[in-house]
């Protein structure tokens, strides 16, 4: 069996013309019905406003502001504060919007979808030139604000508060943010600075503490510890040279007889042969008593010598007279002896061992020796000036002596204070540097926090007066004449080509469904053979006639159609003379 025969266009065209009522009718009707919805449809007018974003008036060099955000990011933030239930309902009750909704009883939350379906921001954005790296980036340069709405002025009106709500939100957003940080900084500050006090507080308590061993002391203390050491050395040499000279003198004192004799006296003041001899040798029996013992035969044998003269002198010698010399000379010894020895040297026991039986000597003898006189003279006064020049003089140097132990003893005690501090200083600097170096951290935290605060203070002024980064409407929004929506001549053509579409559809279906067979290709592929004659078509009078009056309405028809549409886009698109204005200036022909 063979295959059925494709159709080619010139089939379709027959098709389309045989059933030409089927494609006309249908088109008609749905073009009719097209054009007056798209007519029916209400018009939606646009109004828009176009916002700048300037730049700062003053170098971020010389004054930085405190917003960090980029320009879009607050213009999102701006844009969700203004869509909040609370801030569009206002706006909606303010201009009367949606009457018919709300007529209805809608709820709250379809009208408040409604009014954010209905307003737009678009950001405008421009290639721009980066003057810190010179790269070319996106910059955000304005944006736009508009509304849709059935009534152009409405539209208008709501537009107007939106732009001025994105204004006056962006200059309260900034002076606010520019106070936020002015007031942060300045509660900071001011703790800052009561913590510095308070560390300045501890450290003059510290100092008041401490006052003696603080680090900036230390070179004071160091040189008061070498000046009182040098000045007990210079003592100690002192009290050495004296102890000399007392020696000195005491030895002195013990070749001077202490009672004038006078038998054999010399001239007055001047002492005799005799009585030096006796000096000498008591001054020889003294040194030989630090050196021998009682029982040596030197040591007696100058005590005989001694008594021999004071004999032949006549001088009666006192128990006590003699062993206060002994005593004087043992202690002279003891002095040379500290000099050169320490307490434990087997001489300085013995010299401290002799010292003590002397003494204990003196204590033991009774009250009527101690009472004895000489020639009428008490025992205890001497009538030799001599003798009593030179004692005066060893009692004032041991006096002085005296004085200068207690001076070295008070050097020795401020020495030691002195050492203290010196010794307490290693400890008092750890702490005053942990003072010190908190009180600086302090101080400098409190110097920066000080510095951002007039730096806010600054930008604050800067967003006060307007000089930042700011928003500056450009182009206000206008009542719009033409409707942003619908757009009428593009449905209309839509429409004129589907209803087309649906007429030449329908009728080739009705052909599929109804057809016959047609042609002589058709009839040749049914029976198999091909005709031996082909008879036309033969129109008679009436078919003619017919065909005319189809023809008249057809053009007719058409011809109303065209007024029609002509009419439509006069009172609904655009007004013919404006119309055949653009379209010769399109053509440059006016």
């Amino acid at each position: 069996m063979e295959e059925e025969q494709t159709k080619g266009i010139g089939d379709y065209l027959d098709i389309l013309w045989r059933r030409k009522y089927w494609v006309i009718i249908p088109a008609i009707i749905l073009m009719t019905v097209s054009a007056y919805i798209v007519m029916a449809m209400p018009a939606i007018y646009k109004s828009q406003g176009v916002i700048l974003i300037e730049s700062q008036d003053i170098p971020d060099d010389l004054v930085r502001t405190t917003i960090t955000s980029y320009a879009d990011q607050r213009i999102e933030l701006i844009r969700q504060r203004l869509m909040t239930t609370n801030r569009i309902i206002p706006i909606i009750e303010k201009h009367n919007l949606y009457t018919q909704q709300r007529n209805n009883n809608a709820s709250t939350s379809d009208i408040v979808d409604r009014f954010k379906q209905n307003i737009g921001v678009e950001i405008v954005q421009a290639n721009v030139t980066d003057p810190a790296s010179g790269r070319a980036k996106q910059a955000s340069i304005a944006f736009r604000v508009w509304f849709i709405d059935e009534s152009a002025e409405k539209a208008k009106q709501v537009t107007d508060e939106i732009v001025t709500e994105f204004l006056s939100e962006n200059v309260r957003v900034r002076t606010a943010r520019a106070e936020e940080t002015t007031s942060f900084l300045k509660l900071e500050g001011d703790r800052m600075q009561k913590e510095v006090q308070k560390t300045e507080t501890e450290i003059a308590e510290f100092r008041d503490q401490y006052s003696d061993s603080l680090p900036d002391l230390l070179d004071y203390n160091l040189a008061m510890v070498q000046s009182i050491q040098q000045e007990i050395s210079s003592i100690e040499n002192q009290i050495m040279v004296m102890n000399d000279q007392i020696s000195t003198m005491g030895i002195q004192l013990s070749m001077v007889p202490r009672d004038t004799v006078g038998l054999n006296a010399a001239e007055p003041g001047q002492p005799s042969t005799a009585e030096i001899e006796l000096q000498e040798l008591k001054s020889e029996y003294r040194s030989m008593q630090s050196r021998y013992s009682a029982n040596h035969p030197d040591l007696q044998r100058t005590k005989r010598q001694i008594d021999a003269l004071e004999a032949e002198l006549g001088v009666v010698g006192s128990p006590r007279s003699e062993l206060e010399s002994q005593l004087t000379a043992a202690k002279s010894n003891l002095q040379n002896l500290k000099q050169r020895y320490s307490s434990e040297h087997p001489d300085m026991k013995a010299a401290e061992a002799e010292v003590s039986r002397i003494e204990r000597m003196l204590q033991d003898l009774p009250p009527d020796v101690a009472n004895e006189s000489t020639g009428g003279q008490q025992q205890g006064i001497s009538s030799n000036p001599v003798y009593i020049e030179v004692a005066a003089k060893i009692d004032a140097s041991r006096r002085e002596v005296g004085r200068m132990r207690q001076r070295q003893q008070e050097l020795r005690n401020k020495l030691a204070e002195y050492e203290q501090r010196v010794y307490k200083t290693n400890q008092v600097q750890r702490a005053y540097l942990d003072l010190t170096r908190d009180h600086e951290n302090k101080l400098n935290q409190y110097r920066e926090l000080r510095a951002k605060q007039l730096e806010a203070e600054l930008a604050q002024t800067l967003e006060s007066e307007s000089k930042g980064e700011s928003f500056v409407l450009i182009e206000p929004p206008r009542v719009s004449a033409k409707p942003e929506k619908p757009d009428r001549p593009k449905l209309m053509a839509m429409a004129f080509v589907g209803s087309l579409g649906a007429g030449a559809g329908l009728a080739i279906l009705l052909e599929l469904l109804f057809g016959g067979v047609r042609g002589y290709a058709q009839i040749s592929q049914l029976v198999g053979k091909t005709p031996l004659v082909v008879i036309p078509v033969i129109a008679t009078e009436h078919d003619k006639r017919r065909k005319r009056v189809n023809r008249i309405r057809i053009l007719i028809v058409f011809i109303l159609m065209v007024i029609a549409g002509i009419a439509a886009i006069h009172y609904y698109i655009m007004n013919l003379e404006v119309l055949w204005f653009k379209v010769m200036n399109k053509l440059n022909v006016l």
